[in-house]
């Protein structure tokens, strides 16, 4: 059937607004991609770094000090283990990473959101993944009729999921650059109180690589839209709805995607054990 055709009898109509739907949200998804926190919203950014993470700072210093005070007395009233010269210089040492850590805090965060960054846009696609069909045929018309207000909630549901994960993301990373003194200060403690410190880094690796999983998600998405495995019938009835299949593939694969971007820093935690 002619694509003029089926316009004109309707049946793709809902197919064409969902499928506008979902192309402005994954071109809103791949704008926000490449960005770091900075340059999404510099008065937010200016807002941490120039306000907040001195606050954090200043009660993070006070609190390395008596983090160490404490690693300090509770290596040395440990009667269980011999306290050797070995204990003290690690103490120390994590005292002076923890201090350079929290000195050269926003600089180094900076370089991770540029990493993310750049990582995302070599990987992020140039089309954005939609329901498609090569040709209109009985197959894709019964598609249209079939799932077409269906696929018309869907797009608007899955598009507002992905861009919400991407939007709180950069919720996430201001706080997370916001804290990052006190919660690195606890690195002086010592053993059991250092867990702060080690829970803070693997939230904020899982938070700014998050978008590299979510490119890898769509790249891969879009691609699984142009699966033809199950749509080649190979007999002729079957060549006359092969267009239905085509049309399922893609809307069960817009489902996944979504599925996956929002479980992409689940994926991120198992994966490299960030948990």
């Amino acid at each position: 059937m002619p694509d003029w055709l089926s316009e004109f009898l309707g049946f793709a109509k809902t197919f064409n607004l969902g499928s506008a739907i979902w192309d402005f949200f994954m071109s809103l998804v791949l704008t926000l991609m490449g960005l770091s926190p900075e340059d999404y919203s510099p008065g937010a950014w200016t807002y941490v770094t120039g306000t907040l993470y001195p606050w954090f700072l200043s009660i993070g210093v006070v609190m390395l000090n008596m983090f160490c005070l404490i690693g300090f007395i509770r290596q040395a009233a440990n009667l269980r283990e011999n306290v050797t010269i070995e204990m003290w210089i690690e103490l120390f040492i994590k005292t002076i990473i923890a201090n350079v850590l929290m000195a050269n805090g926003i600089s180094l965060m900076q370089d991770f959101f540029n990493a993310a960054g750049l990582l995302s846009t070599d990987i992020m696609i140039t089309e954005t993944p939609h329901i498609y069909s090569n040709e209109v045929d009985a197959g894709a018309v019964m598609a249209y009729i079939i799932f077409g207000l269906i696929y018309l909630i869907a797009s608007m549901v899955c598009g507002i999921i992905i861009a919400l994960e991407v939007l709180a993301r950069f919720l996430n990373l201001y706080m997370l650059a916001a804290v990052a003194p006190v919660m690195l200060s606890t690195w002086a403690g010592g053993r059991g109180l250092e867990n702060t410190a080690y829970a803070w880094i693997k939230s904020f690796l899982t938070t700014v690589f998050q978008i590299v999983v979510i490119a890898i998600v769509l790249q891969i998405g879009s691609r699984m839209i142009q699966a033809t495995a199950l749509t080649n019938a190979g007999t002729t009835v079957g060549n006359w709805f092969d267009g239905f299949g085509a049309v399922l593939i893609s809307f069960v694969t817009m489902i996944f995607m979504t599925t996956a971007v929002k479980g992409a820093d689940n994926f991120l935690k198992r994966a490299a054990d960030l948990r």
